[in-house]
């Protein structure tokens, strides 16, 4: 009885041993994790950048735009008219 019980509490230990090491290789170290996030961050910004480029590009484009630099440069003609005579 004493070495049944023995036998069975050293294959519980070596069972409980064995786990956490296949569990550990799964697991992401420290170092990984920490890439892996900068990783994210980057693309995250990256992702703004282009949108926030865009959203500019729009605006610049857009007839609203067009339109204001046109209204500005007609006026600053006339002045540049008005002063060069």
């Amino acid at each position: 009885m004493k070495l049944l019980l023995a036998v069975s509490v050293v294959l519980i230990a070596l069972t409980v041993l064995a786990e956490p090491s296949s569990a550990e290789s799964e697991q992401p170290s420290v170092k990984e994790r920490f890439q892996s996030f900068g990783e994210s961050v980057k693309d995250a910004a990256t992702k703004v950048g282009e949108k926030t480029k865009a959203v500019f590009k729009d605006i610049h484009e857009s007839e609203f735009a067009t339109k204001t630099r046109d209204f500005f440069s007609d006026g600053f003609k006339k002045i540049k008219e008005k002063f060069s005579k």
